[in-house]
């Protein structure tokens, strides 16, 4: 499919803007370099064109009106390797990526050798191994000031907010193991740094988005049992995490990615009280004009999903109809 023939069939079915949601991009992982880059090789071949989520944002309320199609790149968390592995990857075909942050893992520094400026790109571990070493004080594994800085102010690409803490909280009361099993890096945070090993762990969600229960990231309960406490929980955090990221950035933060894509009416309340115009989940539905701009839809790309899968959601996603029919 080229560039004029997804026009046309654009032209047919209406257009719809996709919104790919990557995390980490790395080797020794299911999202290699090279697998990433196929990715955009093929994003290129099928005939979209990235494009900032501010853009997005003006298409969505009708200030702008694409003539060729579009699609946005994003990554959730601004770990390491999204600066080392996945910027140099778009910029070999000049591609925009737009990375959302959690602030309270942001540390200064300066920018760290990117995979295209040394024969020794810097190891990165995964998410979960990331998040145990910031909880426990080392932050090495996600992006530093340095680094969001010159990705927007050098490579004209965006840093917007992916909350402050990417709190996580029990969310049923079923136990699902237990504390021993490692079955996801919130546990031990979550039961508390003195924890035993036969401690029951619970399903995990966002904190943001359930009434739930547990320890935050200091230790202290959450208290998140009714409505009132969990928009204080979220206003605070949004609004730290926004003043934090326009400090560092010297510019507006006016878009928040919402941590694993959950929300509810709660939620997208804190979200607009704490002053941000957008927030994108992972929703699988329409983006275009008039879509809701505090719901834009992602696509979650998963390691293991293939080209085919790639190519068959860019379809789908690429047209106002199929868009709206395969939610």
């Amino acid at each position: 499919m080229s560039k004029t023939v997804l026009s046309l069939t654009q032209s047919l079915l209406g257009a719809s803007i996709p919104v790919l949601c990557y995390h980490q991009v790395r080797p020794d992982s299911g999202m290699t370099p090279e697998k990433f880059g196929s990715h955009l090789d093929l994003i290129r071949k099928l005939g979209f064109e990235t494009i900032s989520l501010a853009r997005l944002y003006d298409v969505i309320t009708g200030k702008e009106k694409l003539t060729f199609p579009a699609i946005v790149i994003t990554f959730d968390d601004c770990t390491l390797d999204n600066w080392v592995y996945a910027v140099p990857e778009l910029l070999r075909r000049n591609m925009k990526g737009v990375f959302f942050a959690i602030t309270n893992f942001l540390r200064p520094g300066k920018a760290r050798p990117r995979a295209d400026q040394t024969m020794q790109p810097a190891g990165v571990p995964a998410f979960g191994d990331i998040m145990q070493q910031a909880l426990s004080g080392n932050c090495d594994g996600f992006m530093n000031e340095g680094e969001i800085r010159a990705v927007v102010h050098d490579l004209d690409m965006e840093v917007y907010s992916h909350s402050a803490a990417h709190q996580a909280c029990f969310t049923s009361n079923e136990p699902n193991g237990t504390l021993g099993d490692e079955k996801h890096w919130s546990h031990k945070a979550l039961c508390g740094p003195n924890a035993a090993a036969d401690s029951p762990v619970y399903p995990v969600g966002s904190a943001y988005a359930h009434t739930g229960f547990g320890l935050d990231w200091n230790s202290a309960p959450l208290l998140i049992a009714e409505k009132e406490e969990r928009l204080a929980l979220c206003l605070k955090d949004f609004s730290r995490a926004k003043k934090e990221l326009e400090t560092i950035l010297d510019r507006p933060c006016p878009y928040i990615c919402l941590p694993w894509g959950q929300f509810d009416e709660t939620t997208l309340e804190a979200s607009i009280k704490a002053g941000y115009l957008g927030a994108l989940t992972l929703e699988r539905t329409f983006v275009g004009p008039g879509s809701p701009r505090q719901r834009i839809g992602r696509i979650a790309v998963k390691d293991a999903n293939s080209p085919t899968w790639l190519r068959n959601k860019l379809f789908l996603h690429a047209h106002t109809l199929t868009s709206k029919i395969f939610r």
